[in-house]
Formats: C-alpha cells, structure tokens, sequence
C-alpha cells in the first residue's frame, strides 16, 4: 500500500497528518444510499436497483487490512509505551475492514468483476480464519460468502488489479463527510477521532426493526392484492430494498455493540431479529458480524487495559 511515510519503522517515525479527517465505514456508507423522501416503498426499490461499488469497498478491505499488518510490524519495533498509546488506531483499522469485508458479502453483485471482488475477499476471510481454528467463524463466513468452489481460476495479478485504486488514501480536499474512504496509520489522529464518535447502537437496531416492519408489509401487500406486472416488480424491489437495509443495520449494530455502553442488549435485540431476515445467507452475515464484533471488542479491553497498566508503571 502507498503511503505517506513508507520508510517509518517505528512509531517515532510516522509523521501523523495534522488533519483530522471525517471516517465513515463501510455498511454506514451503503445506509446513507438510501433516499430520504414521502415514498419510502420508491426510495427502498430505487436503492436495491443502484449499481454498488464492489470492487473500490474490496479494495479498501484488502488496504485497511495491509495498513493492520503494517501497525503489527511497527509495533514490533517500537517501544512498548509508544505501541500502547497507538492500540486505538488498530482498533479502528480492524473496524473498518471487517466493515468493509461484511459490505461486501451484503452488497449485491451485477457485474463479472462484481463477482471477483467477492470471490477475492471470500478466499481471504476464509484462509486467514481457518489459520485460526474459529470453527464457528469459519462457518458463519462460509455461509455469508456463499464460500464454494469456483467454475474459473482467477490468478493472483487478476485478483489484485481491481483492488489497487481503492487501497490508498485520497488528498484531504477530496474527503467528504459520510462518504467511505481509506484512510492510513498517517491518518492515525482522524482513526482515533473515529474511535471516540461511535454510532447509537440501539437507534441502529430499532432502525432495522421498523425496516424488516416494512418489508413484511410489502410482502403482505403482494400476497393480498392483485398488482400487474410492473407494480408487483416495483414492490418486490421495495421488499428486498428494506430487507437489504435492515441487514447493513443488524450487522453494523453487531459490529460496534461490544465497544459501546449498554451494548450487551442492543446486540441480543440484533441477534432476536435476525431470524426474521428471509434468507439464511443473511442471517449468517449477521451472525459472522456478531462474532467478528466480539473479538474487537476484546481488542479494545485488552487495549484499555495496557493502558491502564501503563500509566500505573
């Protein structure tokens, strides 16, 4: 990955940009593609009908990954108190990829190159979690992905030519609030900043409620009624465009609920309305966004605790 300051071997050497920029993660991302209008049942059809960014939200899951590995390097050869008081960064970079990973496996695929950026990161979630022996994330990622064998070969040139733009930091001026982009260990203070403005929770999942609400009025509607063909297709978009929404929210829900107070029950009340999703692939996304959640939530303990420790020395 590019960076501003590739020769930094140790915390002391990475020059931070004193610009604190907006981050936005990924699954907030495709929730702000929504519309806000009076016609929700025609801002839920015109939103699963978009053409989603597969491959530039692949390329920042393969970029925040890299910049994770980069932060393990560094602290390595840093001092311990320099590598204890970066631990919010690593937090937030392992945020922002498992969000950008679990967007991918949401975000439904139009094209062939579509198909290859899910594959991609597919393979990678799957290699690196069975290094781990996670039996009950190797599932959940397997069922999320649709992991299976494929019917081509995709080299390994071919896997990372889409990936490349998407992996490096934008100039400042081009940053716009609620918009994704990659951002760096330069960008080290904005990721803290990150850290210290996490999303309600509770509002997510409430939010996913009243979305699931709708999609089972929709689906009540084509039951009932006797649309023609160009209104039952428009309400079927509608149906899974509400559907599509409220699983972005139980997963994001899921994602932040170990890092924020009262997040325990938030993420039960995720959990009790998962079902409720009509495919399993779904649910499983949920599911794997639960348990990735609770190991970054562990991060973050075993980071406030380091600290703790550290300023008792």
């Amino acid at each position: 990955m590019q960076t501003d300051n590739p020769t930094a071997t140790t915390f002391a050497d990475l020059v931070l940009e004193p610009v604190i920029r907006p981050v936005t993660d990924e699954l907030d991302g495709i929730a702000r593609r929504l519309l806000h209008s009076g016609d929700r049942d025609g801002a839920y059809a015109a939103f699963v009908g978009e053409r989603f960014p597969i491959s530039t939200v692949a390329g920042r899951a393969l970029g925040f990954g890299q910049e994770t590995e980069r932060f393990l390097a560094l602290a390595q050869a840093s001092a311990k108190p320099q590598a204890i008081a970066c631990l919010d960064m690593l937090t937030a970079l392992t945020l922002l990829n498992a969000a950008s990973v679990i967007a991918v496996a949401i975000m439904p695929p139009r094209t062939a190159d579509d198909l290859l950026a899910r594959e991609f990161i597919a393979g990678s979630v799957d290699s690196r979690l069975r290094q781990s022996d996670d039996l009950a994330m190797v599932e959940a990622a397997a069922l999320a992905f649709g992991i299976r064998l494929l019917s081509i070969a995709i080299g390994e040139q071919q896997r990372r030519t889409f990936v490349l733009a998407g992996a490096v930091p934008p100039a400042a001026t081009l940053i716009r609030e609620g918009v994704p982009a990659m951002v760096g260990l330069e960008q080290g203070l904005s990721l803290v900043a990150f850290m210290q403005d996490l999303p309600q929770v509770a509002a997510l999942v409430a939010r996913a409620g009243l979305q699931l609400d709708d999609a089972d009025r929709i689906a009540r509607a084509i039951a009932d009624g006797d649309p023609g063909h160009e209104a039952r297709d428009r309400l079927e978009r509608a149906r899974s465009g509400a559907i599509l929404l409220a699983t972005v929210d139980l997963a994001r829900a899921c994602l932040y609920a170990d890092l924020v107070v009262e997040g325990a029950a938030a993420k039960e009340r995720a959990l009790a309305l998962a079902p409720r999703l009509p495919e399993a692939r779904l649910q499983s996304i949920v599911a794997f966004a639960a348990l990735t959640g609770g190991v970054i939530g562990e991060l973050s303990n075993t980071a406030r605790d380091l600290a703790i420790a550290a300023r008792g020395d």
